[in-house]
């Protein structure tokens, strides 16, 4: 039996998104397949993945089961132990660790879905053991340290292009915790002075002790954001095979410098055993546009919102959002300002989330599921859940999304950022519904997990075969 190690951001029960989502479904189909899994992961806060103050369990790892899964925890006490700008992609704590990860699991080869809050520093553990180490890119991690390759401008990017001082404007300032957490961190640590400062001045003095915090930090943070493209890239180029779900990924990792021998598309699979039973939709007289998925700004769910909120008052459809509010908090709060107050506020239904096992009987009841994303977005997992269920997509013309979306063959593309764009492609459907049936005949079988992971094994055996070749030159020259 073949050992494999998994290594992913974050990971259920405390997070479930996409990459999340994907990790769990492969590891448990290699566990069908007869081979023995781990996955290795972090524990940040969703909404700052730097909060000190986040970091208040006691124990630096977590061992637990889910879903038949064994997992480990790097939980944040040893994350953020000592914690330097340039840990964000060599992390020596997280080295350490791991290498005894790897000394004790004794994995045949190390699938990485994820490495930030790792590091790149796991990749090197792995290759000083002679383990064979492959990737699946679910995002831009290894060019873009926000990973999505959105520049503040709401503009996309093409990478960062060595050095990287093009990030200096994106990221550097993200590295630095904002006042109100800098004041609790200090209070916390020099309790004493909360009674030296009066009252009324804290504002003021916090301030003047943050501004000097930062003339401290910005000469470290701007070498860290120039330093890592060069040191990923070069992570990267020592991966046997990275394996990517779209062309643009492709395109965008070699251009960024990313050896395209190392390139390899297998695009995602998902269980399709829980949807298919829904391919065909309840019946309703108005039309029901959808929403699934993470309440926040770069998912463009206020475009959304304001779109629909834009049509005619008598407007004969819904608009269902599925999604916490409460994970990105004040986001969530501009979200549900917008749906209350407007011509169809009546209309749209904030619905909270609900169980994965119960995604296929949410899409029978949605007659078109929008995707309206502000970065790439690669090819969500929501978009080839709703294919699954035949279920017709309004997504951005942008990335992956329209590498899976075919405009007027299986749904619409709207223009980015373009919240008249999409009104129009709402109007279209609402107006004429018969456009939604053609769409849904258009609509092919989705492809599964398990032709993905046929395509993850033949990644492996040339990885394992890539190995044994490099090891026998090695015997022969030694």
């Amino acid at each position: 039996m073949k050992k494999v190690l998994l290594t992913v951001h974050k990971f259920f029960p405390e997070h479930r998104a996409g990459t999340e989502v994907l990790t769990l479904k492969a590891a448990q189909e290699l566990q069908r397949r007869g081979y023995e899994v781990l996955v290795v992961t972090a524990n940040p806060p969703d909404l700052d993945a730097n909060n000190r103050a986040a970091a208040k369990v006691s124990s630096a790892i977590n061992d637990f089961v889910h879903d038949g899964v064994p997992v480990h925890v790097i939980e944040e006490p040893l994350r953020l132990k000592d914690y330097e700008f340039s840990f964000e992609f060599n992390h020596p704590h997280v080295a350490e660790h791991f290498d005894g990860i790897l000394e004790n699991f004794a994995p045949d080869l190390v699938h990485i879905f994820h490495a930030q809050n790792l590091s790149a520093s796991i990749i090197d553990k792995a290759r000083a053991r002679n383990i064979p180490v492959v990737a699946s890119t679910t995002d831009f991690w290894f060019v873009c340290p926000l990973v999505q390759l959105k520049r503040q401008d709401g503009e996309v990017c093409r990478g960062p292009k060595s050095p990287g001082a093009n990030c200096l404007t994106c990221y550097t300032p993200k590295l630095f915790p904002p006042v109100s957490e800098f004041k609790e961190a200090v209070l916390q640590k020099y309790p004493v002075l909360e009674g030296l400062i009066p009252k009324g001045l804290d504002d003021v003095g916090f301030s003047a002790l943050y501004a000097l915090y930062l003339s401290g930090k910005a000469i470290p943070a701007a070498l860290s954001t120039c330093q890592r493209s060069g040191a990923l890239i070069e992570a990267a180029n020592k991966l046997q095979a990275i394996m990517v779900p779209t062309k643009l990924m492709a395109d965008i990792f070699a251009e960024n410098g990313i050896s395209k021998d190392r390139l390899h598309l297998v695009p995602f699979g998902i269980d399709t055993k829980l949807l298919t039973p829904y391919v065909n939709k309840t019946a309703s007289n108005v039309v029901r546009i959808g929403y699934i998925g993470t309440i926040f700004e770069h998912k463009g769910v206020d475009l959304l919102v304001d779109a629909f909120q834009a049509l005619p008052s008598d407007v004969a459809a819904t608009l269902t959002i599925y999604g916490d509010l409460k994970q990105f908090p004040d986001y969530g709060n501009v979200i549900e300002q917008k749906a209350k107050s407007g011509a169809n506020a009546g209309k749209i239904t904030l619905a909270g989330t609900f169980p994965n096992a119960e995604l296929g009987q949410v899409l029978s009841n949605i007659d078109a599921l929008v995707v309206p994303s502000r970065w790439y977005e690669n090819t969500p997992l929501v978009i080839q859940s709703a294919l699954a269920t035949k279920t017709p997509l309004i997504a951005t013309d942008l990335g992956g999304m329209s590498e899976l979306i075919k405009h007027e063959q299986n749904g619409l593309l709207f223009e980015l950022n373009n919240m008249p764009s999409l009104k129009e492609k709402l109007e279209s459907v609402i107006t004429d519904p018969s456009k939604l049936k053609i769409f849904r005949d258009n609509i092919a079988e989705e492809r599964t997990v398990g032709d993905m992971v046929d395509d993850i094994e033949r990644i492996y055996g040339q990885a394992f075969a890539s190995q044994s070749e490099k090891s026998k030159y090695a015997i022969v020259a030694d």
